[in-house]
């Protein structure tokens, strides 16, 4: 069963090779793990629906509980900011090809990719405006909750977004000659 579980990786190829996906298809996967994996800062790193979902993770934890002890449920649900960086990068896969596009059908879907993008900016700033060390944290547990063993400031969670961030401001002017082509 765990070939088919749902985790957000599938955004990392959806960034690096975004011609192996037919982009239809690949939007309606993004938008499932906006829905389903998708949380305050990060992405779940399993579905909350698989029965090894282990959302809280405590590297101190010496219980007998083989699926939470010594931090085995790493990759079992807590929340890991970097895949939203991958995420937003696959949206903007997705915004380019639309640019592609020609008419209404261009005009809506660059719109609402668009406005995607920067609603999931709104928390990470938010974040980092009330961080000590202004910065993003290597991971959080369910629901943003904050994690004792997660780095406070992770570089790769804080890089992944600054990368997202310059191909949003790259991709923002297209977009404004595209909408300001259909008005």
């Amino acid at each position: 069963w765990t070939d088919y579980q749902f985790r957000p990786n599938i955004s990392i190829a959806m960034t690096v090779a975004p011609e192996l996906f037919n982009p239809d298809h690949a939007l309606i996967c993004l938008h499932k793990m906006c829905a389903v994996l998708a949380a305050p800062l990060g992405m779940r790193t399993l579905d909350p629906l698989d029965m090894r979902y282990r959302p809280y993770y405590n590297n101190s934890d010496d219980s007998s509980d083989a699926l939470v002890a010594q931090g085995i449920n790493y990759h079992q649900g807590p929340e890991w900011l970097w895949l939203t960086g991958y995420y937003l990068r696959a949206l903007l896969r997705l915004m380019r090809a639309a640019v592609q596009k020609k008419g209404e059908e261009a005009e809506r879907a660059l719109r609402t990719v668009y406005h995607e993008l920067h609603a999931n900016m709104v928390n990470l700033k938010r974040h980092i405006a009330g961080s000590a060390y202004a910065g993003l944290p290597e991971l959080t547990n369910k629901d943003g909750a904050h994690c004792h063993d997660s780095c406070e400031s992770q570089a790769w969670s804080s890089g992944c977004l600054i990368i997202a961030l310059h191909e949003i401001a790259q991709l923002e002017v297209a977009v404004h000659k595209v909408l300001d082509s259909h008005t």
